[in-house]
C-alpha cells in the first residue's frame, strides 16, 4: 500500500513489473519496470519510492516515484520477501535459502544485522513501533516472533501449511498470513499468538497488505492473477 492508501503495487513475476493498482476503483493505473522476477514489493514511509526484490536476480530494487528512475543494487544473496522499518531507515529482506533476515538499507550496502533461526523465510512483517518482526516459515508451517532489539527468534505460532505473505494491521494486534497451498489466510492475535480466524481466497495466495486505518486487506493471487479485496 502507498502511505496515502491510494495505490496498491504488486509485482509481476512473469514480465519483470510493478503493477500499480488505484485503491479506490481496483483498476491497474500504470505499470513499472522493474527487474527480472521480482517477488516482494514494499512503498516507502515517505511515499517516494518502492523495494523491490527479486530471487532469481540476487538483487534489492530503489525505484524513485517522483524521478521514474530504478537502482538495482545486486549483492550475491536471494531476497524473497520485504519489509520496510516505520521511519523507512531499514529495509528487513527474506534470505529463504539462508533461512535467515538481513536488515540492511535501501540499496543493501549495509549489514545492519542478520537474523537466523527461521526456516525458509518468505513474508516478512515490522511491528507498528519495530519491537518484533514476523516471519513466515513457507516449509515449517509456522511464524517466526523476532525479538528485534536482541535480533533472536523468541517465539513461533503455528499456522496452516505453506505460509507466504505476512502483514500487520496498523496496530499492530492482528496479522495475516497467505497459505499459498490451501488458497487461505490466517488472522492471528499477535497478543496471545493464535490463529482466530482463517479466510478463504482464491488460487494461490502469496502477497498480503493492509490498508492504514485496517479496514481492507488486499491479497495476491499468484495462479489466478487477481487480487482479492477483503473488508475487515
Amino acid at each position: 500500500m502507498s502511505p496515502d492508501d491510494k495505490r496498491l503495487y504488486t509485482t509481476d513475476f512473469a514480465s519483470g513489473t510493478v503493477s500499480v493498482i488505484d485503491a479506490d476503483g481496483t483498476a491497474v493505473v500504470d505499470t513499472i519496470d522493474a527487474i527480472e522476477g521480482p517477488y516482494g514489493v514494499a512503498a516507502n514511509p515517505d511515499g517516494h519510492a518502492l523495494h523491490v526484490a527479486s530471487p532469481s536476480s540476487k538483487a534489492l530494487v530503489h525505484i524513485d516515484l517522483d524521478a521514474g528512475s530504478s537502482t538495482q543494487s545486486h549483492f550475491a544473496r536471494a531476497p524473497y520477501g520485504l519489509a520496510l522499518s516505520p521511519d523507512g531507515a531499514r529495509v528487513y529482506l527474506t534470505l529463504a535459502l539462508e533461512d535467515s533476515v538481513l536488515v540492511t538499507d535501501h540499496f543493501a550496502k549495509e549489514n545492519f544485522a542478520e537474523i537466523h533461526g527461521i526456516t525458509f523465510p518468505t513474508g516478512v512483517a515490522v511491528a507498528p513501533d519495530e519491537s518484533l518482526l514476523y516471519a513466515a516459515n513457507y516449509f515449517a508451517g509456522k511464524v517466526s516472533v523476532v525479538d528485534l532489539a536482541q535480533k533472536t527468534v523468541t517465539a513461533t505460532i503455528q499456522v496452516g501449511p505453506d505460509p507466504y505473505g505476512a502483514a500487520l494491521n496498523p496496530y499492530g494486534d492482528r496479522l495475516y498470513v497467505a497459505h499459498f497451498g490451501s488458497d487461505s489466510v490466517s488472522v492471528i492475535d499477535t497478543t496471545n499468538l493464535t490463529v482466530i480466524d482463517t479466510i478463504p481466497v482464491a488460487d494461490g495466495p502469496r502477497g498480503v497488505a493492509v490498508n492504514h486505518d485496517g479496514t481492507r486487506l488486499y491479497v495476491t493471487n499468484f495462479f489466478a492473477d487477481s487480487v482479492t479485496v477483503i473488508e475487515l
